[in-house]
């Protein structure tokens, strides 16, 4: 290759790369190869092979709600999307009965003064013995069916179909943009980022208007789920912008933080209502187990209070990466 010949291609490859099609075709295909090996994981009962296989179907369907229509592939996405997420919620119990088992146990072995600590501690590796074994079974039943199998060809035809799309040429005028024309540009996903963003503000606004500990768990989850997404949809467009996405990406963490140790207090108050209900046990570890109870009450009450400022420093990070 000649010396005039070498920077054309290398700028034909550094325009192909920053185009929105590119980015999320990149992601999905990351996020299938992420499936595959949590499959594997998952069948041979792997530690934290349920919450990766999770993780990458949510990070599948959060791109593909954000930035698909833009690309004129809400047809096909929207069948795909209702898949991925009837994926995670057949995984979602074998992996809550993971996170309570481990955070109950150690909550009931670090409470030195807890009565029945023995008896307690019996009583909630019963519980959650019987719930992992139906949780198991329910994910396997789920890898097993023709529907996961139709989720994957869906996701590698998608990646298929946005490989095919013909790269624009140095002198090919500027297309229209918007969902109708398919013809999504960097900057209409920049802005749908920023949409994203709003959303989650309005939804941690709502927060303070909370008329119940009810409602406030209600709108709080709400807002995880509005952020969990908006994480995502930067994972997708980080090749824009590297360094401002890492470092927003770093400040969200610290948010998701807050809202993750929410949602395990909020999910563990209601295993431990299902622990005490479950059978007749002695008065002694039902008084320990209610103890923890209130003690997952007041870490949810403090986890809320730092809601707010929490996201205002992680909405300040992502910022830049919409100016």
């Amino acid at each position: 290759m000649s010396t005039t010949q070498a920077p054309a291609a290398e700028e034909r490859r550094s325009r192909k790369s920053r185009e929105p099609g590119e980015f999320l075709r990149r992601y999905l295909q990351r996020e299938i190869h992420n499936l595959d090996l949590a499959d594997i994981a998952v069948r041979r009962d792997e530690p934290e092979a349920i919450h990766d296989m999770r993780k990458a179907a949510r990070r599948a369907r959060s791109a593909l709600q954000a930035y698909a229509p833009g690309l004129g592939l809400t047809e096909a996405a929207q069948p795909l999307v209702l898949d991925l997420r009837w994926l995670g919620r057949r995984l979602s119990e074998a992996r809550d009965v993971e996170v309570q088992w481990q955070r109950i146990i150690t909550r009931i072995t670090e409470s030195a003064a807890l009565p029945a600590q023995e008896s307690a501690s019996a009583r909630v590796n019963e519980y959650f013995a019987e719930q992992a074994e139906v949780a198991r079974n329910s994910a396997l039943g789920a890898l097993d069916s023709d529907r996961y199998r139709a989720l994957l060809d869906s996701l590698n035809r998608i990646v298929d179909e946005l490989a095919a799309r013909p790269r624009p040429g140095p002198s090919t005028p500027a297309p229209a943009t918007g969902a109708a024309t398919g013809n999504a540009t960097a900057a209409d996903f920049v802005r749908t980022l920023k949409q994203l963003a709003t959303k989650v503000s309005k939804r941690v606004d709502k927060v303070s208007d909370s008329t119940s500990r009810t409602d406030r768990d209600e709108r709080i989850h709400r807002a995880r789920k509005g952020a969990k997404r908006m994480r995502y949809a930067m994972e997708v467009i980080g090749p824009l912008a590297p360094k401002k996405t890492k470092r927003a990406l770093d400040h969200f963490n610290a948010f998701q933080d807050v809202l993750g140790e929410f949602q395990d207090s909020t999910v563990a108050r209601e295993r431990l209502l299902g622990i005490l209900t479950a059978r007749d046990h002695t008065a002694q570890s039902s008084f320990g187990l209610g103890i923890l109870y209130q003690q997952e009450l007041q870490i949810g009450d403090e986890q809320a209070e730092r809601l707010n400022d929490q996201w205002q420093a992680a909405r300040k990070a992502a910022r830049p990466l919409w100016r």
